[in-house]
């Protein structure tokens, strides 16, 4: 029977866990915990359809989309990823398939680290490739590759990063690859506003009873349609017209088509109505 699952996660938590488990009394049986928790905390920050994350950790490998979960109901924004793939992929490559996730980030952003030079991994071709961008931002694009199947993480050799032959097309230039924008580029741009009190009070109750009647038409839990972070911007800035609804929290373009006229006129009539805005002040 259909079933539906809601997954709870703080990416502040996950320091916190880590240290836990570093301190576990076996060294080698932490490495496997930190492994299987890297795995975990991948599934929390996916951008990829869940489904596929869990079955491709499991090599059920699948291409196909669920079209249920909250990233097939609202996809995060695509882009040409093909480029940034084949840096990921060769660096893999280069490195001889023999280094975790960590090991090929520095490599890409040119890390001048002992261990690194030792190796002479500053002489490959694939150093410093990626310095343009975040420590994150690799973190984001190795993590889709290892969810749509062109790499995994060995976990008999503590998480060594592996080509697998989905790899192949990609490298050669074959076929181009759209991937998810990483969402650190998002995160970046807005401040967080989930802990504000000085918010409009009784437009977040209005706009939250409108949250529940679009979720009751359409049998959706509420916060697939926008959460509580979502409701509580849209009660600070007020947004009426497209562009400053694009501009809130967890609004992307799919979200806007689908809510936006609904939301932006209720943000309308609530000013119009020459109410008091009654937020903490």
């Amino acid at each position: 029977m259909p079933a539906e699952a809601v997954l709870l996660y703080d990416p502040a938590d996950a320091g916190w866990i880590r240290s836990v488990i570093m301190d576990h009394p076996d060294p080698e049986r932490g490495k496997v915990e930190q492994h299987k928790f890297a795995a975990m905390q991948a599934l929390g920050e996916a951008q990829t359809c869940r489904r596929l994350v869990l079955l491709n950790y499991f090599n059920e490998y699948r291409n196909e989309a669920c079209g249920n979960c909250d990233i097939c109901l609202d996809p995060p924004r695509q882009f040409d990823g093909t480029v940034a793939a084949q840096k990921v992929l060769s660096c893999v490559y280069r490195v001889g398939q023999r280094f975790g996730t960590n090991h090929v980030i520095d490599v890409l952003r040119g890390s001048k680290s002992t261990k690194l030079t030792d190796l002479g991994h500053d002489k490959l071709s694939t150093y410093g490739l990626g310095k343009e961008h975040s420590h994150e931002y690799w973190l984001s694009i190795i993590r889709q590759l290892i969810h749509r199947g062109m790499l995994i993480q060995n976990i008999a050799q503590y998480g060594v990063l592996q080509l697998t032959e989905a790899a192949r097309p990609v490298l050669k230039g074959e076929i181009e690859l759209q991937l998810a924008e990483p969402r650190i580029n998002t995160v970046m741009k807005k401040p967080r506003v989930a802990d504000r009190s000085d918010y409009d009070k009784v437009l977040f109750r209005r706009l939250r009873k409108l949250r529940k009647s679009i979720a009751d038409a359409e049998e959706v839990p509420p916060f697939v349609v926008f959460n509580d972070t979502s409701l509580v911007e849209m009660a600070i800035e007020y947004p009426t017209t497209h562009q400053a609804f694009l501009e809130i929290t967890g609004v992307g373009q799919k979200k806007l088509e689908r809510y936006g006229d609904e939301f932006i006129a209720a943000i309308t009539s609530y000013l119009d109505a020459d109410v008091e805005p009654m937020g903490v002040f």
